[in-house]
């Protein structure tokens, strides 16, 4: 039997949102805002909020910004960002990644070529296989560090799917290297390699990006491999 707390609680859930409603019906609130807003309640940690007036405070909004600022620079995308689903934030993963819709590695390595200095081991990266599409634009977290998560050491893309740990894949990890250089001017992965644990090849081998004789490289290894070196990044979606 509920107690009477819990059904006052209701009774004001189900009041608010009534009132929210005659706004809407009113055309004093938009039910785009109001879904924005909604949204932002579920990382009240990581926002602030004012009534009738959203503002969104670090780091989701610097960072949001900074991702549409580089789509429209290097790809010409005009980034919706307030279309964008954001992750629910964990603490310590606070580096946000967004894929634009449409993006393939293939064509963010493209555009990484005119900028820098970049290597590939297939001809053609359209053939890799990623566990989050790109029909629509999305975001993920990942830890904010120049090196992989040696927290997934001795850990092959095998090891890692079964325990079902989510990882980057080939495309978030070259649009990371682009917005790492681009708020830094420096590299990632320069004593190590990032397994991209959640693509893979046709045949099944598994990317790995990393930085070494002077430009950004994208190979390959089995995915039992596990070497000392290589470790994967995890990400909050």
């Amino acid at each position: 039997m509920k107690s009477a707390k819990t059904v006052d609680i209701w009774k004001r859930l189900f009041s608010l949102f009534a009132s929210i409603m005659e706004l809407v019906v009113a055309d004093k609130r938009s039910a785009e805002e109001v879904a924005d807003v909604l949204q932002v309640i579920k990382s009240d940690k990581y926002f602030s909020l004012t009534l009738g007036r959203k503002t969104m405070c670090w780091p989701v909004k610097k960072q949001l910004d900074a991702w549409a600022k580089l789509y429209l620079e290097e790809f010409g995308i005009i980034l919706g960002t307030s279309e964008i689903r954001i992750p629910i934030h964990r603490d310590g993963w606070n580096r946000l990644i967004v894929v634009a819709q449409g993006l393939t590695s293939e064509k963010i390595y493209q555009v990484m070529n005119k900028k820098m200095s970049v290597w590939k081991y297939s001809e053609d990266l359209n053939g890799v296989v990623s566990v989050r599409k790109t029909d629509k634009a999305y975001a993920v977290w990942v830890r904010d560090r120049v090196k992989a998560d040696e927290e997934l050491k001795n850990k092959s893309a095998n090891d890692l799917k079964k325990d079902g740990t989510d990882c980057i894949t080939l495309e978030e990890r070259l649009l990371l290297e682009m917005m790492y250089l681009q708020e830094t001017g420096k590299r990632l992965d320069t004593d190590s390699l990032t397994l991209c644990a959640g693509s893979r090849y046709a045949n099944g081998r598994v990317p790995r990006v990393y930085w070494g004789g002077g430009r950004v490289n994208v190979d390959w290894c089995s995915s039992d491999y596990i070497p000392e070196f290589m470790f994967s990044r995890a990400v909050v979606s």
